[in-house]
């Protein structure tokens, strides 16, 4: 399951419509072709292999060495690739999902903190209506140093699904989730 964040700059903006929920970006040039000169490098290797005729046992090695680390680098970038393009659909149709179908409810959070240099890491696990089940998904959040503060272990967040998508976006504001209980104990 993914989770989505998005800290709001105002309590209006956490019920506001979903909007466009933008796709997902495609890895960089080098990740995606990494494999295609490691192939030719490889191919190479393997011709040269072939082309030298009484190779000195050194030569051999190094040939063979070079041949193994072209194949090792080639297997590697392949499923780098692979993964990545696996990935990139997955988000693919979880973002068309969200777009066409997208429900909103009211979840919970459960938060631990750890603090770290740049800021505090927030993590916990996100609970939802969803169907007729109680759906929960763990998050982790970044919130940098002067950033607008994390949820605290039990506050409201409106969360966006979608039927047959994985991912789900979470909206939250500590002013709207600090409404919403005041709402339920009045």
């Amino acid at each position: 399951m993914s989770v989505v964040w998005q800290q709001v700059d105002t309590p209006g903006e956490v019920e506001a419509p979903l909007g466009d929920v933008p796709g997902p970006e495609r890895p960089g040039l080098l990740r995606r072709w990494l494999w295609l000169p490691a192939l030719l490098v490889t191919v190479a290797v393997y011709v040269a292999q072939r082309l030298v005729e009484n190779p000195s046992g050194e030569l051999e090695m190094w040939l063979m060495l070079a041949l193994m680390a072209g194949l090792a680098v080639t297997a590697v970038a392949a499923l780098v690739r692979y993964r990545d393009d696996q990935r990139h659909a997955t988000e693919t149709r979880a973002a068309e999902a969200l777009r066409n179908d997208a429900r909103a409810v009211t979840g919970s959070v459960t938060v631990s903190e750890r603090e770290l240099k740049d800021g505090t890491m927030l993590r916990g696990l996100l609970t939802y209506p969803r169907d007729s089940e109680t759906a929960e998904d763990t998050w982790s959040l970044l919130v940098a140093d002067g950033d607008a503060p994390g949820p605290r272990p039990g506050d409201p967040v409106a969360v966006w699904w979608a039927p047959g998508s994985d991912a789900v976006v979470v909206r939250y504001h500590r002013g709207w989730a600090d409404d919403v209980r005041r709402s339920q104990r009045s």
